[in-house]
């Protein structure tokens, strides 16, 4: 990074709306840049509350570069494989991680609980984090002032909406926008249990007939375990009969999610909707940009929405580093990441709808398709690597 470079990017007084993953690890790569970034949060402080994530090489290689990939594969658990079974557990594909690792691509895979890779990112800033601060909206993009539900109004030179998928800063850039759902619910937990030495390190996904489970261990005895069932359980009876309901439709799944779901606590299960966005017109306006989850949500099928979402971090503060205004600071950006995030999101969205059918054709034609997803991962980040995408230079 030149010194023209850092100047450009102290010069601009930049606001992230949103202190998730996205927008902490934007505020990490600004500072690295020589900007001066405050993050806003909505949430009034910071909880080790959540589920887990799973990391993928291309999330892990933008970590490498702001200088924090060890100490997220501290956090979590470097996983040596993972394996794509069906319903009786017989094999239909396995991914062999510790290959990719040893390689070509310095990092495989890492499996972390979601507080616990916020926790590293926090302790790596020393931009002003502001927790309790929901934002409303963002007047005149061209001159921004963010309002915040508290009162507090900013009116900084750059605002970055990193604020999720309800995305409150996004009505100032795509204000049509509306998510879209799969007819479909997710749960998550992280649950307490002691693992048998050969799920200590691997990651598993389990397809049936419209139901989709998995999960991967994120410390020594906590394992992060999702299921997606075609409609919800027991929704109105309570957090105890929603368990009750889960290991009933998993009973039959093959270890370790039964013994997951056995010592799962009722209250630490989250059920939320399969939504995603489709397609935005624009990821800026004005003075105000979009990235991750408030520019291109997508279902979780792929396990990229967290890596897309520090790939646009990285990008984005880049452009604001070496751009000469923000226009085209956020041209630069959108011309890098956006149509590589909407691919990755069809991508998403396809193997979603495979991965809900209840159709034991479909279900056939999804299980032949999952044997070739491994090839063509590795295809995927071997051309990312040869073309550089993802990492600007630093």
């Amino acid at each position: 990074m030149n010194s023209h470079d850092a100047e450009t990017a102290r010069e601009r007084d930049v606001v992230v709306v949103g202190g998730g993953i996205c927008g902490l690890t934007t505020a990490l790569a600004l500072e690295q840049f020589g900007a001066t970034p405050t993050v806003y949060e909505a949430a009034s402080e910071y909880r080790p509350v959540g589920a887990g994530i799973l990391l993928q090489t291309n999330a892990l290689l933008v970590f490498d570069r702001l200088g924090v990939a060890d100490r997220v594969r501290a956090a979590g658990v470097p996983l040596d494989r993972v394996s794509i079974r069906s319903p009786n557990g017989r094999p239909l594909v396995g991914f062999d991680l510790d290959d990719v690792e040893r390689s070509e691509f310095e990092y495989g895979a890492v499996a972390i609980h979601r507080a616990a890779l916020q926790r590293v990112l926090l302790d790596a800033l020393d931009a002003d984090v502001q927790t309790g601060k929901a934002c409303v909206r963002v007047t005149d993009p061209e001159q921004p002032t963010v309002a915040f539900a508290d009162g507090t109004r900013v009116c900084p030179d750059v605002v970055v909406g990193a604020d999720g998928i309800d995305s409150a800063v996004r009505d100032t850039v795509a204000p049509d926008a509306e998510t879209r759902t799969l007819p479909a619910a997710v749960y998550r937990t992280v649950a307490d249990v002691s693992l048998p030495a050969d799920h200590a390190t691997r990651g598993s996904e389990v397809w049936s007939h419209g139901a989709y489970t998995g999960g991967a261990p994120v410390d020594d005895d906590r394992f992060y375990w999702f299921g997606v069932l075609p409609e919800r359980v027991a929704p109105s009876q309570g957090a105890e009969a929603t368990l009750r309901a889960l290991r009933a439709s998993f009973t039959d799944a093959p270890e370790p999610i039964p013994r997951v779901l056995d010592a799962a606590d009722p209250g630490d299960v989250f059920a939320t909707d399969l939504r995603d966005l489709p397609s935005l017109p624009r990821w800026h306006r004005g003075r105000v940009a979009l990235a991750g989850d408030a520019a291109h949500a997508m279902l979780p099928f792929a396990g990229q929405g967290a890596a897309q979402a520090v790939e646009d971090a990285v990008s984005l503060a880049h452009g604001l580093a070496t751009g000469d205004d923000h226009r085209e600071a956020f041209e630069a950006y959108v011309d890098e990441r956006q149509s590589r995030a909407d691919a990755v999101r069809a991508e998403s969205r396809a193997l979603g709808r495979l991965g809900t059918t209840q159709s034991g054709v479909v279900s056939t034609a999804r299980n032949a398709a999952a044997r070739l997803l491994p090839g063509r991962v590795v295809r995927r980040f071997r051309r990312e690597r040869a073309a550089g995408t993802s990492l600007p230079p630093m």
